[in-house]
Formats: structure tokens, C-alpha cells, sequence
């Protein structure tokens, strides 16, 4: 969108209720689906640079990139874009996060108050995350089906195909509603009529999963470590991409079982259970 001089700065268009229609016209058969997203799956595999199998070992922000702008000429038919020039928001922000360890994708919408042609005006930005811990966890040393918005997915590229279509549903209703919401009949709706999608979960491989099945650690188990040439025990309380591990100590914080604790963030591979 260009402003040419002497004429009024562009304004955000945001949600409402054209947009709303342009999205809920969207409907495809589980044939289409189904090719649609195969096709997909195959130009990820032919044009990246790093997603080279469906099993893939690395992956960059521009693959999401990538991913957002097939989804957005075969689901979409280019909408989202529009609308996100419409917002004066586009391109918007693909990240890949390590620190996701619950949530397999995020989107979300950030709104500034910004000056311009005079006015105050919400400008909207977008951005997509998702998931490298629990996307590398899965498929690679627990073996079991998995299941992201209630279809079985065959390996980590269709897992990553699922988690994203997710997130380009919240995105829509961001772009023609204003606010997004899983648990809602509007998102459901939608996600059946453009993905077919039989449910919002995501049951990938947690950090949890992963550490029980490779290194036998739970949380609530008795541990030890080493740490600065000394051997200290504790219990897990958390697991992350690293355990925490509270360990009793007269000078630690105060929980609220009455007991002192310091705090340590141990690799998995120090641990020893006890």
C-alpha cells in the first residue's frame, strides 16, 4: 500500500465482518484436504534448504516462512496476506522457540498505538512460534502414535504441517474477529471446515515423556549431581529442556512444606537416580 503526497496516510483496516465472511466462505472436502496438504508436505520437501525428509533433523524461520506462504495460496487463497497488508502488517514474524515446552505453537497479536496521518491508530503485528523442543522430541526415541488436532500424523514434518495449521486458524480469527480462542466454537469451526481437523490437541513427545524414556527420570525422583567438585542430592521438581532439582539447604528459599531449598537447572544426562 503506497501514500502518494498530499494524500491521507494508510489507515489499518482491522477485523470485521467482510473479512469475517471471506474467511468462513473457506470449505474444503477431506479429498481436497488431503491432497492439498500432501502437496504441501512435498514442496517443503523439495524447495527447503533444511527439511529435507519427513523426519527432518534441522529447521530455520524461514521454513515457516516458507510453510506460511503455500498454506496461504492453497487454503487461503492469498487472504491472509491481503489481510495483512490490509494492517499494514505484513510480512509478519515466524520464530522457532526452544523456551515452548507445554505449547507446541503460539500466535499472537500485538497492538501499539502509533501516529499516523494525524491520528492515533492501533497498529497490529503477528508473529508465529513454534516448538523446536517438542517438535525434536517427537518421532525420535519414544514410540507411540501421535496425535496433533485429532489426526494421527506418520512423522515429524506432518506433526509440523498440524501444529502450524493451528496456528494459521488463530491467525485468522485474529485478522477477521480481533481475538482467538481454541476452546471456541468460531475456531472449531473454521478448523473443520478448512483443515478438517477433528480436535485442538496436541499430544506430541514432552520434555517429560522424553527424559522418563531416555534417562528414567520423573518428576518427584530422588537424584544426585555433581556441581563444582561437589556431589549434591535433591528431588526433581520440574522438566523442562533441563530438570530442576531442589536440593535442601539450611540458607535456601523457603517452600511450602515448611523446608529450605536451593534451586539448580541440571542437564538430564547428570542425573543419577538414587
Amino acid at each position: 500500500m503506497t501514500a502518494f503526497l498530499g494524500e491521507p496516510a494508510p489507515i489499518p483496516a482491522g477485523p470485521g465482518p467482510s473479512r469475517q465472511a471471506r474467511l468462513v466462505a473457506l470449505l474444503y472436502a477431506p479429498e481436497q484436504v488431503r491432497q492439498r496438504s500432501r502437496r504441501i508436505y512435498e514442496a517443503m520437501v523439495d524447495e527447503s534448504p533444511h527439511v529435507r525428509t519427513g523426519d527432518f533433523a534441522a529447521i530455520a524461520a524461514e521454513d515457516l516462512e516458507r510453510m506460511f506462504r503455500l498454506y496461504d495460496a492453497d487454503f487461503f487463497l492469498g487472504r491472509l496476506s491481503e489481510m495483512l497488508q490490509e494492517d499494514l502488517a505484513f510480512p509478519m514474524a515466524f520464530r522457532l522457540s526452544r523456551r515452548l515446552t507445554r505449547a507446541a505453537g503460539q500466535t499472537t497479536r500485538l497492538v501499539r498505538r502509533v501516529q499516523r496521518g494525524g491520528r492515533t491508530v492501533d497498529q497490529p503485528e503477528y508473529e508465529i512460534a513454534v516448538s523446536t523442543t517438542l517438535l525434536f522430541n517427537t518421532f525420535r526415541d519414544v514410540d507411540r502414535e501421535v496425535v496433533v488436532g485429532g489426526l494421527v500424523c506418520a512423522d515429524r514434518l506432518e506433526a509440523l504441517q498440524r501444529i502450524f495449521e493451528h496456528e494459521l486458524l488463530h491467525l485468522a480469527e485474529f485478522l477477521g474477529w480481533g481475538r482467538s480462542s481454541c476452546s471456541a466454537e468460531n475456531f472449531h469451526m473454521l478448523s473443520r471446515r478448512i483443515f478438517g481437523h477433528e480436535g485442538a490437541r496436541h499430544d506430541l513427545v514432552t520434555p517429560r515423556e522424553q527424559a522418563a524414556a531416555t534417562f528414567g527420570v520423573r518428576v518427584g525422583d530422588a537424584v544426585e549431581f555433581d556441581m563444582e567438585g561437589s556431589r549434591l542430592r535433591g528431588r526433581v521438581n520440574r522438566i523442562t529442556r533441563r530438570a530442576t532439582v531442589l536440593v535442601e539447604h539450611p540458607s535456601g528459599a523457603l517452600f511450602t512444606d515448611g523446608r529450605r531449598y536451593q534451586t539448580f537447572y541440571v542437564p538430564l544426562p547428570l542425573l543419577r537416580k538414587v
